[in-house]
């Protein structure tokens, strides 16, 4: 079995709420997880976010474990208070999010809390 290409991750911020993650290489069991390392390190050292952009164009491949990395992404945006955005999806990772139902769910807005609701 040959190893994936390599996954790099480069993180910048626009204004002051808005993250943006570059994603290039393979989303797999190898190199996944890097996603996840950047974002949480920058997500604390950036309080007050409200949207993350995983700027997905140069994402060459992902497997289960690569949308295991993604799910967890979006519940680490959506813990301090940000939105998920996906960027210029591939058409083999938009396939892959279709077909396991989760796009949806990736990039959907949050529905209030029932605190929220009674809230104003």
């Amino acid at each position: 079995m040959t190893a994936g290409q390599r996954l790099t991750c480069t993180w910048a911020v626009a204004g002051r709420r808005t993250g943006r993650l570059t994603i290039v290489g393979d989303l797999d069991y190898d190199h996944a997880d890097e996603i996840n390392r950047v974002l949480v390190e920058n997500l604390g050292a950036h309080p007050g976010l409200r949207a993350v952009h995983l700027d997905c164009a140069e994402v060459a491949f992902c497997d289960s474990y690569g949308l295991a990395a993604l799910l967890m992404a979006h519940r680490h945006i959506r813990g301090v208070g940000a939105r998920l955005h996906l960027d210029n999806l591939q058409p083999g990772l938009t396939r892959l999010l279709e077909l396991t139902r989760t796009l949806e769910y990736l990039t959907a807005e949050a529905a209030p809390s029932r605190a929220e609701k009674f809230d104003t």
